[in-house]
């Protein structure tokens, strides 16, 4: 905590408080390979042709954006996340040079989360097949045409045992992630090592310290269920608060501006525009403080773990950490001034 307050908050200056919290937030939002591709409709069968084919195309092209946007943010993301824990562990808060610096491992990096997202999808592959054919077998072979209600008790509690199943699966893989996420990192970037040799790193930390490890991964996954509610709930009670004035604001112009004839609504359109937006910027901004601030934390968190087991990183958080300003009181007062007494006379034989 007391190394996120430093880095962001002192001195506090907006613009390297937003600058970090950016930098973290999109590190983690950004490291995913997300894209909708618009849903199956049963309707379709029915318009025409022409319309269908544009459908079709449009959905192909949506589709196709949306992949080289996701890929794109999965780069940066994983560029920001070389570049952050630099961030974190030097207090350095210029970007520009440290993106520069990662350019080479960012493709490493990427290549061990691909191998992790491979081995992530051959583990769940058994329980999405084994889900898929559970739902087709009961839902259309046990009178889901014939109106009856498909699944009795049993069934229920079989499907709840496989939930609890996925959940901890799932569980299990954000743990791995964690581990290689936080242990293994920090070696790829700091002595720009292979993929190999910063698991082996890694297995060295585990085989070493397994009971520390596995509080490590405890404590990260409660915390980051806590925190991460805590700063959702902070969001949302700041947004809903700073709804207030504007909506004041509206209603006073609504009243005074709705029959005002043409002009006065279209200048109340375009308040409502106006307002809408700056009040989007200002939400923007207050998810990004918080939870980059809040992700920010963890990768001081992870840090400060690693950093007594990995000299390097250890250095590294000693020499950029400030010391304590204590302000040390007197333990005596000083003596009362006296005026020197001149020497005695010699003492006579």
């Amino acid at each position: 905590m007391g190394r996120t307050r430093d880095l962001m908050g002192r001195p506090f200056r907006m613009g390297t408080f937003l600058k970090i919290a950016a930098v973290a937030f999109f590190a983690e939002m950004g490291g995913g390979l997300n894209s909708h591709i618009p849903g199956h409709s049963n309707g379709l069968h029915q318009l025409p042709p022409a319309f269908l084919a544009f459908v079709v195309a449009f959905a192909v092209l949506l589709g196709l954006v949306s992949l080289v946007i996701g890929l794109i943010l999965f780069y940066v993301g994983s560029r920001l996340q070389l570049v952050l824990l630099e961030l974190v562990a030097t207090r350095y808060t210029f970007v520009g040079p440290l993106w520069s610096k990662y350019g080479s491992r960012t493709w490493r990096w990427i290549g061990l989360r691909l191998l992790l997202l491979l081995c992530f999808l051959i583990v769940l592959l058994p329980f999405i097949v084994a889900a898929v054919l559970y739902c087709i077998h009961h839902a259309l072979g046990m009178g889901a045409f014939t109106g009856g209600f498909p699944f009795s008790g049993l069934h229920i509690a079989q499907i709840l045992l496989f939930v609890v199943a996925a959940v901890i699966v799932v569980l299990v893989l954000s743990a791995i992630y964690m581990l290689v996420h936080d242990l293994a990192l920090p070696f790829l970037a700091l002595e720009d090592l292979s993929i190999s040799q910063s698991l082996a790193r890694l297995r060295a930390i585990l085989a070493a310290e397994p009971g520390q490890v596995i509080l490590y991964l405890f404590l990260r996954l409660v915390l980051g269920i806590v925190f991460g509610i805590a700063a959702e709930i902070a969001v949302v009670l700041v947004l809903l608060i700073s709804l207030i004035p504007p909506g004041i604001v509206g209603v006073i112009l609504w009243f005074s501006l709705h029959h005002a004839g043409t002009a006065g609504t279209v200048l109340l359109i375009a308040c409502a525009i106006f307002g809408g937006l700056i009040f989007l910027c200002w939400a923007v901004c207050v998810v990004i403080g918080f939870m980059g601030t809040l992700l920010t934390f963890f990768q001081a968190y992870a840090l400060y773990f690693l950093g007594g087991r990995y000299p390097i990183l250890g250095d590294l958080l000693d020499r950029s950490t400030p010391p304590p300003a204590y302000a040390y009181a007197a333990a005596f007062p000083p003596p009362p001034y006296q005026p020197p007494q001149p020497d005695p006379p010699p003492s006579q034989p």
